[in-house]
């Protein structure tokens, strides 16, 4: 997480600084000889807790930006210390949708012949609980990443959840996810001391996995009282009867979706066909509940979980030829 770590705003170190990557100089990657004392770090924690060995990067606005050849020269002092290391990536929808750029700089990374890529999106801002995936060009860029790099690497889309369904028809085989925004979406203010530490009730919400999407449990239950059956097929099982089973249903949920895209020996065209007829199917089931349930769910509701998305995979297909 040096990404986090060196972001501005970032002053939630607590549990970040008890793992010492740093030496006495401090946050500092201006010389070959910083790089690899914090590298070296980095690998030996991840060692002790039998981790993957995976190279720290920084989070990059521009293809041709100090700061992007710089993390160029941190991965590759990481590959120097272990050939079969994993590598990262992350940018900001600045980096992503800079095209020619971006594809020339991802064409450099591909020469580390890493056996895996790690990526994140990394957000300037997050609001509620639904993703932001209006920056189509964004979006299409970072698939198109993927594709490149997946035609000789393992792709891991981290920070993710079903946002980052069109990445795995591009070509990735992960999406990271979790139990709480700050797994499931790259937000800077997971990183940051909280000024207001008054007491909160989050707000309940449940999984429709025929949706690839996470309505707010009240909306759940409109959804059953309409129709049981259909209910229980949109959320894809039983009504989770708790938040901590909502957690379960919801990684079981986007695990089927994932596995429903990237099927066994399915080719790039397969991947994208199947989440073309997912986002199909849900647009139809999200009409359904537009005109029955009026004011409970709401077409912007369809335009966050599948228009948007759906446009974005429809952009990157177009621009390989699918």
């Amino acid at each position: 997480m040096t990404h986090a770590r060196c972001l501005p705003g970032t002053n939630k170190t607590d549990f970040y600084d008890a793992w010492e990557l740093w030496g006495p100089t401090g946050l500092r990657l201006d010389s070959t000889a910083f790089q690899l004392a914090h590298v070296e770090r980095v690998f030996e924690r991840q060692s002790q807790i039998s981790a993957p060995h995976l190279a720290p990067t920084l989070q990059l606005q521009s293809p041709q930006s100090p700061d992007s050849y710089l993390a160029l020269d941190i991965a590759r002092v990481a590959r120097g210390l272990d050939k079969d290391s994993w590598q990262s990536l992350v940018g900001t929808r600045a980096f992503w949708s800079s095209g020619p750029q971006l594809d020339a700089y991802v064409g450099t990374l591909s020469s580390l012949r890493a056996p895996v890529w790690m990526i994140t999106v990394a957000n300037e801002v997050v609001s509620g609980q639904v993703p932001d995936l209006t920056d189509t060009a964004a979006f299409a860029g970072l698939c198109r990443t993927v594709h490149s790099l997946s035609l000789r690497s393992r792709v891991i889309l981290a920070f993710s959840d079903f946002a980052g369904l069109p990445a795995i028809a591009a070509g990735a085989d992960t999406l990271g996810s979790g139990w709480d925004r700050g797994q499931r979406t790259f937000d800077p203010l997971s990183y940051r001391e909280n000024s207001d530490e008054g007491p909160r009730i989050p707000a309940s919400y449940v999984t429709q996995g025929g949706l690839n999407a996470v309505l707010r449990r009240d909306t759940a239950d409109a959804i059953i009282r309409w129709d049981a059956a259909q209910a229980t097929r949109l959320r894809g099982g039983a009504m989770p009867p708790s938040d901590k089973a909502e957690r379960m249903h919801h990684l079981q949920q986007l695990r089927s979706a994932v596995m429903g895209v990237a099927a066994e020996n399915a080719t790039r065209q397969d991947r994208i066909d199947a989440l073309r007829r997912r986002y199909s199917a849900a647009a139809q089931d999200f009409d359904a509940l537009i005109r029955n349930l009026q004011r409970i769910v709401r077409d912007s509701e369809k335009e966050s979980w599948v228009i948007n998305p759906c446009t974005i995979l429809e952009e990157y297909a177009a621009s390989e030829g699918f």
